[in-house]
């Protein structure tokens, strides 16, 4: 009945998916944490609120899952050298 509301709430949740793929393609990682934070608790209020409909709440959990999965050890210290900086 109220799709444009529907759109609203998956164009807040794309949002802040968009700025993790960036975060995480840009190597930022606590800003990819942060952003995957945000997602998960953004996502739990609409789906509490009844505001996502079951192909949002599918698409959006499975996404959230996997990224959790590819965080997981996404830490600093992970992080390659390249070979640009051993030479400084």
């Amino acid at each position: 009945m109220f799709s444009f509301l529907q759109k609203s709430t998956h164009a807040d949740l794309e949002k802040i998916l968009e700025r993790l793929r960036l975060n995480a393609s840009n190597n930022y990682r606590d800003a990819t944490k942060e952003d995957l934070a945000e997602l998960e608790a953004r996502f739990a209020e609409l789906k509490v609120a009844g505001k996502l409909n079951q192909k949002q709440l599918d698409h959006y959990s499975r996404t959230i899952t996997e990224y959790g999965i590819k965080l997981q050890n996404f830490s600093h210290k992970t992080q390659k050298v390249n070979r640009y900086s051993e030479k400084l």
